[in-house]
């Protein structure tokens, strides 16, 4: 009997023991399972560029605010909103971001510009994409918030910093615009090449309020006019009216009073050119051909249909400017990178008579 009991107390203790050590081990299994955060440590979207998805498999949402200089007079920025638009078709589902943008309207106003880059940050804005109405009144905007974390991406238009320390943008996205004067130059040339001229006389018209963007356009423009004919006679005009249509055509009423020889025209951006090409055209100035820079629908009208007056048009595309923009924001926002001082975009194209049909500019909805 006591043989018995002893085997029963035995095994008790046996079960107890058993039970004890099941009762331990749900408490070390959550440690063990909380441990593996390595996978989203390996997943850092600065080092692989991996898709910026959360844990969830769900696109992570930021907030991009999107200044643009002008939306109202002038059509050629609707294409930035198309490039920023198509870059998250092409790359949202890629890396796992969902661009919320907001598109303001600066209408060529600074304070305009100031007031929507302050409602944007105010907002919720988590980066902000600005193409400036001016060389640097959004600097000291541009410190303030970029102090608060929020980084900005600056398009088009190059800004003036007056101290190293003014420079907090990630980087600039724009065209190369002595590239675009150049080029406008190289076919002012191949024009000039069939005329038999020693001396050839070619009109700029610049818009001073541009500052150093119309500077460069018409710096590149020159150089590449000179240095086929370093006889050539240059001349720049600068539209210091509204800078459209009807204020160029009055400036070339008065070029072409008292220059009777003009063989190209070319300016700063198309709206000068298609004003003086109207004065041209009422005076009965036949031997004057023109050259312009942007992207006009009119322009390229003309040019499809064979107008002999129109050599070529120097595309700056927009839909390139707000798509390279919109990149470079993902870059320093999402990834974390230390971005270029300069945003690479691609050389300048020359849309003449002999290529157009190469180019879907009918369905360009920016062309207006």
């Amino acid at each position: 009997m006591k043989k018995a009991l002893a085997l029963l107390m035995v095994a008790a203790m046996s079960l107890g023991l058993v039970a004890c050590g099941s009762s331990e081990k749900p408490a070390e299994a959550p440690a063990e399972s909380a441990a593996p955060a390595a996978p989203a440590e390996s997943a850092k979207p600065a080092e692989s560029q991996a898709p910026a998805a959360d844990s969830t498999g769900e696109k992570q949402t930021y907030k991009i605010g999107v200044s643009i200089m002008e939306l109202t007079a002038y059509t050629w920025y609707q294409g930035v909103i198309d490039g920023c638009n198509q870059w998250m078709a092409d790359h949202g589902d890629e890396y796992g971001v969902n661009f919320e943008f907001s598109f303001e309207d600066s209408r060529s106003d600074v304070q305009t510009m100031l007031t929507n880059v302050e409602n944007m940050a105010s907002a919720g804005s988590d980066g902000i994409i600005l193409f400036p109405a001016d060389a640097s009144s959004a600097i000291p905007t541009m410190k303030e918030l970029t102090g608060q974390g929020i980084p900005f991406v600056i398009g088009d238009y190059a800004q003036e910093p007056s101290s190293d320390s003014d420079v907090v943008w990630s980087t600039f996205v724009g065209h190369d615009m002595k590239a675009l004067g150049k080029k406008a130059g190289e076919e002012a040339v191949k024009y000039l090449d069939t005329l038999g001229k020693d001396d050839p006389v070619c009109l700029f018209i610049s818009r001073p309020t541009s500052g150093q963007v119309s500077q460069d356009r018409f710096d590149g423009f020159k150089s590449a006019v000179l240095e086929k004919y370093p006889n050539a006679k240059i001349i720049e005009e600068g539209d210091t009216g509204a800078g459209n249509r009807d204020s160029a055509q009055t400036l070339m009423e008065n070029v072409l009073q008292r220059e009777s020889v003009i063989d190209v025209v070319c300016g700063h951006n198309d709206a000068e050119v298609v004003g003086a090409y109207y004065a041209a055209v009422a005076q009965g100035r036949d031997e004057t051909k023109f050259i312009g820079i942007a992207g006009d629908i009119d322009v390229l009208t003309w040019i499809s249909e064979n107008n002999d007056k129109w050599l070529a048009e120097v595309l700056q595309d927009p839909v390139v400017l707000g798509y390279q923009a919109t990149d470079a924001m993902y870059k320093a926002l999402v990834l974390k990178e230390d971005l270029p001082e300069n945003y690479d975009l691609p050389e300048p194209e020359a849309i003449t008579p002999s290529n157009i049909a190469d180019y879907d500019w009918k369905n360009w909805g920016w062309l207006g």
